[in-house]
Order: structure tokens, then C-alpha cells, then sequence
């Protein structure tokens, strides 16, 4: 965990500084006014989170985040461009959508029920992409996985689930959507995401003494204009 928490610091550290001397060749007038006008824009803050990801291998939300914020700097970097002209390409959104129900959840899946299908992988794949998505998860070594909602919701529950002996990661990416995911009381949770105009909501029952320090559950990732709500049971 601390090589991680180490890696994070490192590449935090770089954009800090990446950030910090970019505004210092502003002050001394050294940027370029076609540069100026492509670097402060809004859409580059959706790149720098994206970037850290990227250094982070948090590569699901770099990869949401970059391509959000390239798409809205396009016209700053490219003379004449419309965003009429991308939409012709709007198929490719539908073939990245079968990309990832293909490359979905690679745990055994059981018959689903009304709480959702049951699965017992060690590590989960769920994807929301306008739509919904419940499921249970039953693993007795819960290492963690990925969680992406896209104009969807999903909702998981790991009241069955038990976290492995090391931990657990769990990138959620939440765009224009929202996560709830329900945990026990006794799991002790560490928040290391981050949110841009959206956030997380923790409704989580404090469980006092009876929390296992011995196993940690590292919630990473992000939350682009959506939202994670935590809930224990």
C-alpha cells in the first residue's frame, strides 16, 4: 500500500509542478498567446486529473477524463473546427459500448435475482452505460476491480463479500451518473478519488471498535459532473 500511496504522491507531484512553472513562464510572458489560449481553458482541468491518473495506471478514468477534456479544447487547438463535423462519428461511442459489455465482469455469474445477478469473482468489472446495473458479490477474497457508470447507475453490494488478506482497490468512475455501493460495517474504507462537480456521499453507520484495521478497502478513481454514495449494512 505504501508504494502506491508513494506512486500518487509522484505523480500529484509532477502536475504540481508541471502547473507551477507553466504559470511562471505566463507572469515573465514567456507563453505564446496561441498557447495561452488553448492551456487556460476549463477542459484542461479534466486533463490534469486525467493525467495523474495516467501515472497512477488509474487507466479507466484517464482515459474518460482525457477524452473529455481533448474533445472540449478541439476548437481552441484546431482553427475552423465545429463540433458538427465529430458528431459524424457518433457510431464509435455504440462499438465502445459492446467493447465494454465484451469485456465485462470475467468472474462466474449465477442466475440473477431480484437484488441482482450474483457473482463470486476476486475481482469485478461493472459498467452502467445508460442503463442500470445491480449485482451481489459474494467473493471470500474481494481484491477489488473497476466500476464505471456513464449516464447509468449501479448499484453493488459487498455485504456478502469478504475482503482478501491484503486489501482491496476499487477504481469507481462515475460520468454524468451515479455509484452506490454497499459495504459492511466492520470493512474500514479509504477514500483516495477525486471529483469535478461531483462528489461522494458517505452514509456509512460508524461501527466504533468493531472495525477490521487488519484489511482496507482503497476507494480510487473519479466523479466528472456524478456521484458515489457510500452505505453500510
Amino acid at each position: 500500500m505504501s508504494a502506491t500511496c508513494s506512486s500518487k504522491r509522484y505523480g500529484f507531484g509532477i502536475v504540481v509542478l508541471l502547473v507551477g512553472l507553466t504559470l511562471l513562464l505566463n507572469n515573465f510572458g514567456f507563453l505564446p498567446d496561441y498557447i495561452r489560449n488553448v492551456i487556460f481553458r476549463w477542459p484542461m482541468i479534466l486533463i490534469l486529473i486525467g493525467v495523474v491518473n495516467l501515472i497512477n495506471r488509474e487507466w479507466v478514468a484517464a482515459t474518460i477524463l482525457l477524452s473529455i477534456g481533448v474533445f472540449f479544447l478541439l476548437p481552441a487547438v484546431l482553427p475552423g473546427f465545429s463540433f458538427h463535423e465529430i458528431w459524424r462519428f457518433w457510431p464509435v461511442g455504440i462499438i465502445l459500448v459492446g467493447l465494454v459489455i465484451i469485456g465485462g465482469s470475467k468472474g462466474k455469474i449465477h442466475k440473477a435475482s431480484g437484488l441482482g445477478r450474483i457473482q463470486s469473482s476476486d475481482i469485478i468489472e461493472e459498467a452502467a452505460i445508460f442503463g442500470s446495473v445491480i449485482s451481489r458479490i459474494q467473493s471470500q477474497n474481494f481484491k477489488g476491480g473497476e466500476i464505471v457508470s456513464v449516464f447509468g447507475g449501479c448499484e453493488v453490494y459487498l455485504t456478502e463479500a469478504v475482503l482478501a488478506p491484503e486489501g482491496a482497490r476499487l477504481e469507481i468512475v462515475s460520468v454524468f451518473g451515479g455509484v452506490k455501493l454497499i459495504v459492511p460495517r466492520e470493512w474500514n474504507i479509504k477514500i483516495e478519488a477525486s471529483s469535478v462537480l461531483g462528489g461522494y456521499n458517505d452514509k456509512r453507520i460508524p461501527a466504533g471498535n468493531s472495525v477490521d484495521m487488519s484489511r482496507t478497502l482503497v476507494i480510487e478513481g473519479v466523479n466528472v459532473f456524478g456521484g458515489t454514495e457510500l452505505i453500510s449494512r
